[in-house]
């Protein structure tokens, strides 16, 4: 098992870079459009032969540095299609890299804000309580009651569909860390109850240590387990959901390249059954979210941080007086 979580991080790292820098390891520009071979099968045409490190379309990198180094691609006139082409003769290996960077780097971001947002809500509830706590507690019951990937559908249906890409992924993915920190606010909330009354934690109240001195050293410590395994747990979430969105044409909008997007043609019968390669981006998109899964599993069950160690206790409860000793 441990063979298999370790591929699955250097497959996600893999992917990671790729995502990073998707013009160097990409043979062509993701919109150069090849009218001569639409729907072409994976392979060599006009004579091509493989070259590495190669110099082709000019692109910037990390969109700062003018650069023009392929990690691989063949001379003039021949065309090396890795994954065949789509209906405008665009290579697709050419746009799977490009989004990779739309569905595996905004959608990280979005997780984060999502669970950032989850953790200050649900420790300011479970530390406040009261008023505080009933209205967070209300306000994402409502959430969690509602399907928010209709409620983010119904939102973005009801923008204009003109939207430029960035302005478009930046509200998909604004939307989707917004609705989705209902659910995890509630565990941080109850985990936060529970860890309230501690004895470490008493200690530390009992020196004189103000609320958000305990919360920050004596309680967030035991919650990073907790933050880590819902941050891999939500990621596949929200690619699932920006890949749907795109699918349905209500994400990211043609020509830039989302893996959802090069999934729109396999609407067509014709499409579906007769070429194959265009199943691709599923298959990445089904491969990111099972390591994701795989590597999230490694985090264990968030609630195993109520059961915490005895000795790391010990020590917190030994050393708060020492540490808190005229904290106000």
């Amino acid at each position: 098992m441990r063979k298999v979580r370790l591929a699955a991080w250097i497959f996600l790292a893999f992917i990671g870079v790729i995502a990073i820098l998707p013009d160097f390891f990409s043979p062509y520009s993701p919109s150069h459009q090849y009218r001569d071979f639409p729907y072409a099968p994976p392979g060599r045409y006009h004579g091509a032969s493989v070259h590495w490190f190669v110099h082709g379309e000019p692109y910037r990198w990390l969109g700062l540095v003018p650069a023009s180094v392929r990690l691989f691609g063949s001379p003039e006139p021949g065309r090396l299609f890795v994954l065949g082409t789509d209906e405008f003769g665009r290579d697709a290996f050419s746009r799977l890299c490009h989004g990779a960077s739309v569905s595996l780097l905004l959608a990280p971001m979005a997780a984060l804000l999502s669970i950032a947002l989850a953790v200050v809500f649900g420790a300011w509830a479970g530390m406040c309580r009261g008023v505080v706590d009933v209205c967070v507690t209300r306000i994402s019951e409502a959430f969690v009651v509602l399907p928010w990937f209709y409620v983010v559908v119904a939102l973005r249906a009801a923008l204009p569909l003109s939207l430029g890409g960035p302005t478009a992924v930046l509200i998909v993915f604004a939307l989707l860390a917004a609705l989705g920190c209902a659910t995890p606010s509630r565990l941080f909330r109850g985990l936060v109850l529970s860890l309230a009354h501690r004895e470490f934690v008493l200690a530390a109240r009992a020196t004189g240590a103000s609320r958000s001195r305990v919360l920050s050293r004596h309680i967030l410590p035991f919650l990073w387990p907790a933050i880590r395994t819902q941050l891999l747990m939500s990621i596949p979430v929200f690619i699932i959901t920006e890949v749907t969105l795109s699918f349905l044409g209500l994400g990211v909008a043609d020509p830039m390249p989302t893996w959802g997007g090069m999934l729109v043609p396999l609407q067509q019968y014709v499409v579906l059954t007769s070429y194959p390669w265009m199943w691709m981006p599923a298959v990445a998109i089904v491969s990111v979210c099972l390591a994701l899964q795989i590597v999230a599993r490694e985090s264990g069950d968030p609630s195993s941080v109520l059961s915490t160690p005895a000795s790391w206790q010990a020590n917190y409860a030994e050393s708060a007086p020492i540490r808190m000793n005229g904290a106000q």
